[in-house]
């Protein structure tokens, strides 16, 4: 008499349990499957770094020009007739408020950035931040402004092509101030004499002229390095005689219709 319960698994069979059998995990599989978990991680920072916050800094801005209109007319009723440059923002505009718009035509014929005060949060919108040593537009030195190259709107992606001589139009509510570009070059994120009141000469103690300062990170999508603009004011055009030539086409109507 026999019993099959007892017999010994046949070759076939052992080859079967093997099969199914899952593999003992390995010290190399372990750390690829870790290496796979943390691409796809840094996979996701890459897309919300330089994707989603562009959106939702893009959004911001475009809340802002939306109401520049509405900011300059509460200036107008503070004193700004369009009929001069001095003053050009009033004293009341605090960190984060939007008090100008900078139109780069070299940037594209659509190419508009709201400008207010600060550097820190406050440029994650999609916007230009004055350096708070920065004097205002009117004022004799060097007006320098900060934004995002590569993320939070990305606004001075296309610095790099700027080229001397080339225009920036900087609208504050009783007109534009003109500025002709004179170097762009690239220092060390040290280098804070290119905030100098006197960009040209940086051991200058005193200013010459009043200039337009934009910094920026470099290369893309690292903050290794700084690349710096630097632009001299050449003309004031006061709010009554309309947008210069070069961006009428980009000034809403009423960023340039006195209250």
């Amino acid at each position: 008499m026999s019993y099959t319960g007892s017999r010994p698994p046949t070759r076939r069979q052992r080859r079967a349990t093997e099969k199914r059998r899952p593999p003992r995990p390995t010290f190399l599989g372990v750390i690829g499957e870790l290496l796979i978990t943390a691409g796809l991680f840094v996979l996701l920072f890459v897309v919300w770094e330089l994707y989603w916050t562009n959106l939702g800094a893009n959004r911001e801005a475009q809340a802002h020009r939306d109401t520049m209109a509405d900011t300059f007319e509460a200036q107008y009723e503070a004193g700004f007739d369009g009929s001069g440059p001095d003053p050009s923002v009033p004293d009341e505009v605090t960190t984060g408020d939007p008090w100008g718009m900078l139109y780069v035509p070299r940037f594209g014929p659509d190419y508009s950035v709201p400008v207010l005060d600060g550097t820190g949060d406050e440029i994650d919108s999609a916007v230009l931040g004055r350096y708070e040593s920065s004097p205002r537009p009117g004022e004799d030195g060097n007006l320098a402004l900060a934004g995002h190259r590569q993320t939070y709107g990305a606004v001075l992606w296309d610095m790099d092509q700027l080229q001397d001589g080339d225009r920036m139009y900087l609208q504050t509510a009783n007109g534009w101030w003109v500025y002709e570009t004179r170097q762009v070059h690239i220092v060390q994120p040290t280098d804070v004499e290119v905030l100098a009141p006197n960009p040209m000469e940086p051991t200058a103690t005193e200013p010459d002229g009043q200039w337009l300062t934009l910094t920026t990170c470099h290369p893309p999508y690292t903050v290794l390095e700084r690349m710096i603009t630097h632009a001299e004011l050449v003309e004031f055009v006061p709010l009554g005689d309309g947008a210069p030539d070069e961006i009428a086409g980009a000034v809403p109507d009423q960023l340039f219709e006195e209250a």
